[in-house]
């Protein structure tokens, strides 16, 4: 088997969730590429990059890192220390930094990335944008709010500039600065962003789509943080009339959508309410799956 059918095979192990199956055939394509196009040809280190990456969906990151640090240096060497697939590498890395909360490290990588791209692309190109968008998520960890700030409506400028104002990556860097906001309990603003992120979504999928729903959500524990309960409760409805329409009134997604709607009564002082759309969703959760609770969609309303 030649390694662009192995390292195809792979991806499609991966993409199917067949982790342990990817990561055999990943090895594989691995050694083809060695064999076929020597220890440092760009091919290998592509191969060594998919291993890397299947490792990192197993959090067994410390098998990963020694293959994206040799790819890196491969890429290096072979494209020059300011091509886009080095950023490729060291984005990889940080992302990994990230997850294990190893936030100065990633920061670093981040902004070498950043670095790479606008020298290779130019500062206006979406991946700077992408760049940005991360550097603003490992500020806001840091608790560098202003940094964050800056980082995230620049890559909105860009990003708007690059699709146009109502393009789905919009609609993320909108999300991505309203979260910014939300997690500093500043709600006024980013009440308008996340009106904005409802908008965008509503233009691409059409009213009823589970992204409007979960946009809805975030909106109305936003309205809910400012003291706007009518209009919170009128979003967040229609969030839960969105996911039961797509799903069934007794899917588990539901479920996290009433305890929503309960923790929103309770902050608003309507107990009675609360305590019945908790037995609600206690009840699908039961009838479902054993009781066992699932994750939320958008922000938990505080």
């Amino acid at each position: 088997m030649m390694w662009e059918e192995l390292n195809t095979g792979a991806l499609e192990l991966f993409k199917q969730g067949r982790y342990p199956e990817a990561a055999e055939r990943a090895k594989e394509a691995l050694d083809a590429a060695e064999k076929e196009f020597g220890p440092e040809d760009a091919r290998t280190a592509r191969s060594l990059n998919n291993l890397a990456e299947i490792y990192r969906a197993q959090a067994r990151y410390a098998d990963a890192e020694p293959l994206w640090n040799r790819a890196l240096e491969i890429r290096k060497k072979v494209l020059g220390p300011n091509h886009p697939d080095v950023a490729t590498s060291l984005n990889n890395l940080a992302g990994a930094c990230f997850e294990q909360g190893k936030f100065q490290e990633a920061e670093r990588l981040l902004s070498r990335v950043k670095q790479i791209l606008e020298k290779s692309l130019g500062p206006d190109h979406p991946d700077v944008a992408t760049a940005l968008n991360n550097l603003g998520a490992i500020s806001r960890a840091l608790g560098k709010f202003p940094v964050a700030k800056f980082y995230h409506e620049r890559a909105l400028e860009i990003t708007e500039k690059a699709f146009g104002p109502f393009d789905l990556r919009v609609g993320e860097a909108v999300n991505n600065l309203a979260g910014l906001f939300y997690s500093q309990d500043r709600f006024a603003d980013a009440e308008p962003h996340y009106i904005r992120a409802v908008r965008i979504a509503e233009n691409a999928f059409g009213p009823y789509h589970s992204h409007v729903a979960s946009s809805l959500t975030n909106l109305g524990a936003t309205l809910a943080g400012l003291g706007k309960f009518r209009e919170a409760e009128e979003a967040l409805l229609r969030a839960q009339q969105i996911m039961e329409k797509n799903f069934g009134s007794n899917h588990p997604m539901c479920a996290d959508g009433l305890d929503g709607l309960a923790d929103f009564y309770e902050g608003a002082g309507q107990a009675e309410k609360a305590v019945s759309v908790r037995d609600a969703a206690s009840r699908i959760r039961a009838a479902c799956c054993g009781g066992t609770a699932s994750s939320g969609q958008g922000h938990g309303v505080k």
